[in-house]
């Protein structure tokens, strides 16, 4: 699509677009994204195609092979953008593939199109599956799970704030195991996609928002809360009631003490307890101390 066939936008310089992202996570080519500060002209990569910018910035990209979208407020606007290609339905998903093996409750809802369900998957009661949602082979869902459901994104268009549709994927690979009454986000964009790797599993109750990273063969007990843009490795063990906020790196083997609150990386193999969460060793030591 170019900047020129969309209506109440000032376009100072017509270009392509076919994808949306934040600068500092532009995955595909030919997005379109926003800038409102000085700091985040280094962000600016070859997969930008088109901006959104305030008029003090607008010298920054006369001369850039992009084109260029002048707003006294650059979110605002292109969430505007995003918000209307979105409502003409120019981001819609692919017909549904569900293999004949699978066992689906009647009681399940599935979405009318962009849907893929593999081979011998297990859908339980009260399950609903919302447009592009991808499972791979042998995944099983417990009862009251939501898959591919709208993260937590605020922005405000066209004058009042709104939860932004998503359109990205929500992917969870071959044998996949989720309980009951749990909640899988997609991502917000194409290529900001919810990815959960092959063998995990996850316990009753636990919330994963959009553009989370799962690694192979972690565990993720009841109760625990995944905040959007997290990377969680292989082999780790996330307790119940742990809270991880949004854009933590989880390394491989990493190990998450029941009730943790993690606001910091942690490393390989580390292993952290506490509310805030750090090294367990200090913390057990710390605590039989006090006791």
């Amino acid at each position: 699509m170019y900047l020129s066939e969309i209506s109440g936008i000032e376009v100072k310089k017509d270009g392509f677009f076919e994808n949306f992202g934040k600068l500092g996570r532009i995955y595909l080519e030919n997005s379109i994204s926003f800038i409102h500060s000085e700091k985040y002209l280094p962000d600016i990569d070859q997969n930008v195609s088109c901006i959104v910018c305030n008029e003090e910035l607008l010298p920054f990209f006369l001369d850039k092979d992009m084109g260029i979208v002048v707003s006294k407020e650059p979110k605002n606007t292109f969430y505007e953008i995003y918000y209307t290609i979105y409502s003409e339905g120019k981001l819609n998903y692919s017909e549904n593939k569900i293999s004949d093996s699978a066992t689906i409750s009647p009681k399940a809802t599935i979405a009318s199109s962009g849907v893929v369900i593999g081979d011998n998957c297990v859908i339980g009661d009260n399950v609903v599956i919302r447009e592009g949602t991808i499972l791979g082979n042998n995944v099983h869902i417990g009862n009251n799970c939501v898959l591919g459901s709208d993260g937590y994104e605020v922005a405000k268009i066209y004058g009042s704030s709104k939860i932004v549709p998503h359109t990205g994927f929500c992917i969870l690979k071959d044998n996949v195991e989720i309980l009951n009454n749990c909640c899988v986000c997609k991502g917000l964009f194409r290529g900001y996609d919810t990815i959960i790797e092959e063998n995990v599993k996850i316990d009753n109750i636990v919330q994963i928002a959009h553009a989370v990273k799962i690694g192979k063969n972690t565990e993720i007990g009841a109760g625990a809360v995944i905040s959007g843009n997290t990377i969680i490795g292989e082999n780790v063990w996330i307790g119940p009631n742990v809270t991880l906020s949004n854009k933590i790196k989880v390394g491989n083997n990493a190990f998450v003490s029941l009730g943790a609150v993690l606001i910091n990386d942690i490393s390989d193999g580390e292993r952290v307890a506490g509310n805030f969460a750090y090294d367990t060793k200090k913390f057990m030591k710390e605590f039989k101390m006090k006791k």
